[in-house]
């Protein structure tokens, strides 16, 4: 096994560590406990017919994410270690679908790239905690991400197989094949989310774009039928219908109200995307005026598919001014697109400097950004493993409330933690006990109702 290979492996291993450390410490959280039940029969989740019921009920009273919250029920049933494995593994995997969708081939990925590439998703994700360690969100959000790139490998593969030069057309039996296989790929990848549906939408539209100026034959599993397919089930549900009607709607006249809020979101949420493609299109630029040929051509000179991953960012972020809300946590597709369009544009540098003159700075530089994030690391740890404590503390309450007989159960709510915990911002907890969080967590516990217990009234 030779040294890049053996680099890729320590990579992977020392980043999944890293997640299943951090998954270990985060626990059981808001609809965590919601989920764990069906919405069919109100009774938990035993298997996975229970888990199709659920979601058709689901469907009808809460949102179309039946791939996403599918996955997340079907999660709940596992053991803890278990689900701590699965969504370790999940953002391992995300990383590799992040490289190979920038390269276009495994055999291409840069052990030093993969490692700069899990540093940045974990570094620019807003909310680490409520995106990728939260089981229910992290099911969508990472889950989701990751259904998202595996579909779109046969467009990227397409699309590296004409800049080097090969055939892809590979028959009727093959592109029959194809059809049906990316007509279930893409309806479960087109209903995980709406940021992360419409962001694919755009991206395969961008694919048939460059199909078509590069005349490379279009096949009818290229249409992406599938996945619109899953993007209008998602959207059309009655229960996202429901959702959307109780968050005040969206009319024509809110539109440029949600246009300047979603903006202002994007420059606060993604500064890092648009200061760091402005210096690479900048730097580029003054790279290529060398050559004294005109903008338009210097434009033509970045690789297609970086377009189409920073016109899938942008989709994935405006898409959210026909909702009436954008959670924290939803943007995961966002910065994963962001990432890719990133390194995409940033292969011109890596074209016309050479970098083997510059290895030692560029190593210097990469020891000590590991190092800078090694102690980011060692807060989130720390900040998840206080949470786990204090979430011990209210399990003890609990239990000591159950042994005694007790239906009804006062426990502290765990609130005002950073990024890295399901809890940044406020806890799960209501000071209202008849409201859904207090309820779910009653209900999983056999308790009467659970009381926030600085909730001054005491109800």
């Amino acid at each position: 096994m030779n040294r890049k290979y053996k680099m890729h492996i320590i990579i992977v291993l020392l980043t999944f560590i890293m997640m299943i450390l951090l998954n270990h410490y985060t626990p059981m959280h808001a609809d965590d406990y919601d989920y764990s039940f069906s919405f069919a029969t109100k009774e938990r989740i035993r298997s996975i017919e229970d888990v199709i019921q659920s979601q058709i009920a689901h469907y009808q009273i809460q949102n179309g994410r039946m791939s996403t919250l599918g996955l997340a029920q079907v999660l709940l049933m596992c053991n803890q270690n278990i689900i701590d494995i699965i969504l370790s593994s999940f953002y391992v995997l995300l990383g590799i679908l992040i490289a190979y969708h920038i390269e276009g081939s495994i055999r291409k990925i840069n052990w030093l790239k993969l490692l700069y590439i899990y540093i940045m998703v974990f570094l620019f994700t807003p909310a680490i905690g409520q995106s990728y360690l939260w089981t229910n969100s992290a099911a969508i959000y990472l889950g989701g991400v990751n259904m998202i790139l595996v579909y779109l490998i046969p467009y990227r593969r397409v699309l590296y197989a004409y800049t080097e030069g090969w055939n892809h057309s590979n028959g009727v039996i093959y592109n029959t094949f194809m059809f049906f296989l990316m007509l279930i790929l893409g309806f479960i990848a087109g209903d995980t989310g709406e940021s992360m549906s419409a962001g694919l939408m755009f991206m395969v539209l961008g694919y048939l774009v460059c199909f078509g100026i590069y005349r490379i034959k279009i096949y009818p599993w290229m249409y992406g039928i599938g996945n619109i397919m899953g993007l209008v089930a998602l959207f059309v549900s009655p229960g996202n219908r429901n959702r959307i009607a109780s968050a005040g709607g969206i009319s024509i006249i809110n539109i440029p109200k949600r246009l300047v809020l979603v903006t202002g979101l994007f420059i606060d949420k993604m500064m890092y995307f648009v200061v760091l493609l402005s210096l690479v299109i900048s730097i580029s630029y003054l790279l290529f005026t060398k050559k004294q040929v005109g903008f338009v051509r210097f434009l033509k000179s970045f690789p297609a598919h970086g377009y189409i991953y920073f016109v899938g960012t942008l989709a994935s972020v405006f898409s959210m001014i026909l909702l009436s809300f954008f959670p924290i946590k939803a943007w995961s597709i966002s910065v994963v697109l962001s990432v890719i369009t990133l390194f995409v544009f940033g292969s011109f540098l890596e074209k016309n400097i050479e970098f083997q003159k510059y290895k030692i700075p560029i190593m210097v530089t990469t020891i000590a950004i590991v190092i800078s994030f090694c102690g980011i690391y060692m807060n989130a740890f720390f900040t998840v493993k206080s949470v786990n404590h204090e979430n011990d503390k209210r399990l003890a309450i609990i239990e000591n409330a159950i042994d005694k007989g007790d239906d009804t159960v006062m426990i502290p709510a765990i609130v005002e933690y950073n990024k890295y915990t399901p809890y940044e911002g406020s806890g799960e907890l209501s000071w209202d006990s008849s409201e859904w969080p207090n309820k779910s967590i009653a209900k999983y516990y056999g308790l009467k109702a659970v009381i926030r217990e600085d909730n001054p009234l005491r109800y």
